[in-house]
């Protein structure tokens, strides 16, 4: 206690209040806060986990006490500095799933650097459903989750089916789970995302129409890149970005080959032996996010320009590639499950380009990646997720070199609301940084002013 005291008193950002290795095969509890170097926690909007990778110096023979074998649990606990009187943490269980690297710094000390995973992860591995689920796909997420992992799940959303009917064929938890959001739509087409955020101890399955339609958390306060204006966090108007990463973005050309622009999908249904062809184009999708008032901004500049021709023709009015998909119809035609739809079933006609639509709309997201680096103390509060699928406002100014730094204008390309789908929390010595992986699918429009 005396230690944390002192700690609390000075300038760090955080205190790593224990990271407990405990297992089934020993009685004895290893604690290793106090000999940890540096511990990186990552999240991803497609993950409902989350990884570590830690480095501690073993200096008392811990690798040999604790014996690695990939099983060992380790359970840390974060604080963040301004929230000690407040009481509120951030606490994890981790999987020991592998060492990276032991390295020999002198005769009697070795630096190790260990892989973890989210514990659930674990629990789930060891387990296999082969079972029948019948309600919407959302619900029976969250039955598996509830009945087979110690997480809860929290839904926001309603997804478009209310009565499918499957039999998880031979999965464990984690993955029956993501194969059924992959098939979770909202009633326009819009995809789910299954997560696992640091903040907050739950799973969290979310549509991206509710993203889309939130304010910026940091709304009152944009993220900035002007390494010249020397004080703007906390006190001023913008919080800082350290530095940023604006790279592999703008490939249209993959999405066009992934037949995410333009292209002919044909559904054959095996039951009625009829084949249902559609052509997609993502013009039309992106006019549904504008007729929704989705965009933000000015909610008509989007990541696709509707103008790009070929010999005349617009690139989405192409069938750049054709698919064929097996589908059924009436699997559960059965008196007593006459109202069920199996996974593939769609009853209606042009309900398969929704799933269509919401692959396409994830392309586009991705298309445009920008990763900042920004101070972590806002994210490890222990009190919400301020991380994934949370959207945040980040300015830049433009590149004109006739206006100095405080009568610039924004940089309409990269500045804009984005919506966090990663996130890479450094905890080193004394600071914690977070590297936020951040995509949209339009611009901002004037209504930000510098």
């Amino acid at each position: 206690m005396n230690q944390i005291a002192s700690i609390a008193e000075g300038s760090t950002e955080y205190i790593l209040s224990s990271a407990l290795i405990t297992s089934n095969r020993f009685s004895t509890e290893v604690e290793i806060a106090s000999v940890v170097n540096e511990f990186v926690i990552y999240e991803h909007i497609e993950k409902p986990y989350l990884t570590m990778r830690l480095s501690f110096m073993d200096q008392i023979n811990i690798v040999q006490t604790v014996d690695f074998q990939g099983g060992e649990k380790i359970s840390i606990v974060i604080k963040q500095t301004e929230e000690i009187e407040s009481g509120k943490e951030i606490k994890k269980d981790f999987l020991v799933d592998k060492i990276e690297t032991v390295l020999k710094v002198d005769e009697r000390n070795e630096h190790v650097v260990i892989h973890c995973t989210e514990y659930h992860m674990f629990e789930s591995s060891a387990q296999n459903i082969n079972k029948s689920y019948n309600g919407s796909p959302s619900n029976i997420i969250k039955k598996i989750i509830n009945n087979h992992i110690t997480k809860e799940i929290i839904i926001d959303g309603n997804d478009a089916i209310n009565n499918m009917k499957v039999i998880i064929p031979n999965m464990n938890p984690i993955t029956a789970a993501q194969w059924l959001k992959d098939k979770t739509t909202t009633a326009s087409g819009m995809p789910f995302f299954l997560f696992s955020p640091l903040g907050v101890d739950n799973l969290v399955l979310r549509d991206l129409e509710q993203m889309l339609s939130q304010a910026p958390i940091n709304i009152a306060n944009p993220y900035i890149y002007a390494p010249s204006i020397t004080d703007t966090d906390g006190i001023a108007k913008f919080y800082s970005i350290i530095e940023y990463k604006y790279e592999s973005s703008e490939n249209l050309l993959k999405l066009m080959r992934k037949g995410l622009v333009g292209a002919s999908y044909s559904f054959y249904d095996v039951h009625r032996g009829i084949p249902e062809t559609n052509h997609f184009d993502v013009d039309n999708v992106f006019k549904s996010l504008v007729n929704q008032n989705l965009l933000g901004g000015e909610n008509s500049k989007y990541n696709y320009g509707p103008e790009y021709k070929i010999k005349d023709k617009k690139i989405s009015n192409y069938d750049s590639k054709v698919i064929t998909k097996i589908s059924s119809t009436g699997a559960y035609r059965g008196i007593n499950d006459a109202t069920f739809r199996s996974y593939s079933d769609e009853t209606l006609g042009g309900d398969h380009i929704k799933h269509i639509n919401s692959k396409a709309i994830k392309g586009f997201l991705a298309k445009t990646p920008l990763s900042i680096t920004v101070k972590g103390r806002e994210f490890i509060t222990g009190d919400n997720n301020y991380t994934l699928g949370k959207t945040i406002r980040v300015i830049f100014l433009d590149t004109d070199p006739s206006e100095d730094v405080g009568s610039a204008t924004k940089d309409k390309k990269k500045s804009g609301d984005y919506i966090i789908i990663g996130a890479k929390h450094v905890f080193g010595n004394e600071r914690v940084t977070s590297e936020l992986i951040c995509g949209k699918i339009a611009s901002l429009g004037k209504e930000i002013e510098i």
